[in-house]
């Protein structure tokens, strides 16, 4: 400081003393009151360049300023998790600053492309200083996974209490996920199915993704296989939007042809039980390591009716004696004839 006075001291001599040098001289009973103008003027010179100096040398502005940045916790975006029995929230952090010499308050401005959000409305930054705040943004239980921007904006609204002469302010973005999330409903048409030997029949089953994505789902058959029968199941993967509207897959129950050798129950039937397990799991539910499956239990209960042999033979006897009936009175009739013929004309003689 001592300094930078002797310098503007060396300055004013130079400046001031071709224009005083010759009052100094000729009034010297002014001589206290010339140098003791002489010294105010010189520290007004000196406060008025070591002002702009200072400020300079701290690299602060004059003017409003403000810096921001937010940044999502332990991901590279705001995660919000929407299955239900979830918070339905996500958030990130922010920070503000202020690289101004002024106190400044700034105002916080948060839009999040529809969803709710919370965040202080202002927040006052020290001079050089820096605060931090919290952007929580909220979702819909059960909103179907998407991407959305979280948009963070800080306006410097006063400057040492006083309008700022300029417009300053700081935007930050992060990205609003919606997490997706796994689940499903299957509903079979028939649940035990009676077929007859020799017949084919298609079992029906529904499959809802009640998730908020599409998904992949895994279908197999587990069956302990039987001589003449099987099951055939055309599409082992489906894929499936998330809508209320289910998609429908099919299994083939192939019948034996024979079951004569079943054991008869207590209608007279010849039957055959089988139990086939139709198993569905959803390739976005094994992604979190536990796979989201269900598993459902068909009954197929093949039968060959007994009394249905029985009547078929019967008629087919029934049948070969009537015709032999016919014909033998077909070969009385052609005999009968003539003897009629012989007695009738003997008659007459």
């Amino acid at each position: 400081m001592y300094e930078m006075l002797a310098q503007h001291s060396f300055l004013v001599n130079n400046v001031l003393g071709d224009n005083f040098g010759w009052e100094y001289n000729q009034v010297t009973d002014n001589g206290s009151n010339f140098m003791r103008s002489r010294m105010i003027l010189l520290f007004l010179i000196v406060f008025a360049l070591s002002a702009p100096l200072l400020e300079n040398s701290s690299g602060q502005s004059v003017v409003a300023a403000v810096d921001l940045e937010c940044n999502p916790v332990g991901s590279s975006s705001v995660d919000i998790d929407v299955k239900p029995g979830s918070t339905l929230t996500g958030y990130t952090i922010c920070t503000v600053s202020n690289p101004t010499v002024h106190v400044e308050k700034i105002t916080i401005d948060v839009q999040a492309d529809g969803l709710s959000v919370a965040a202080p409305g202002s927040i006052t930054v020290a001079a050089g200083g820096e605060e931090e705040f919290q952007v929580n943004v909220r979702a819909e239980s059960r909103m179907s996974t998407q991407a959305r921007t979280l948009t963070v904006t800080a306006t410097v609204q006063e400057i040492s209490g006083l309008p700022p002469p300029n417009i300053a302010e700081s935007t930050s973005n992060n990205i609003i996920n919606i997490v997706q999330f796994a689940e499903f409903n299957v509903e079979m048409r028939s649940p035990i199915v009676e077929l007859r030997t020799g017949n084919n029949y298609e079992l029906e089953f529904r499959l809802f993704n009640t998730g908020n994505g599409m998904d992949k789902f895994n279908v197999r058959l587990d069956y302990t296989p039987i001589s003449g029968a099987d099951f055939s199941l055309p599409l082992s993967k489906i894929q499936v939007d998330s809508m209320p509207t289910p998609e429908l897959f099919r299994v083939t129950v192939y019948s034996p042809n024979d079951g004569s050798d079943w054991p008869l129950d207590s209608s007279g039937r010849h039957i055959l039980e089988m139990n086939v397990d139709v198993v569905i799991e959803s390739e976005l539910g094994c992604q979190n390591g536990n796979c989201l499956t269900t598993t459902m239990n068909q009954k197929v209960i093949f039968f060959q009716n007994e009394s249905a042999l029985g009547s078929s033979t019967s008629d087919f006897i029934s049948n070969v004696m009537d015709y032999k009936i016919v014909l033998f009175g077909g070969i009385g009739i052609v005999v009968l004839v003539p003897i009629i013929l012989i007695v009738t004309l003997r008659k007459k003689n």
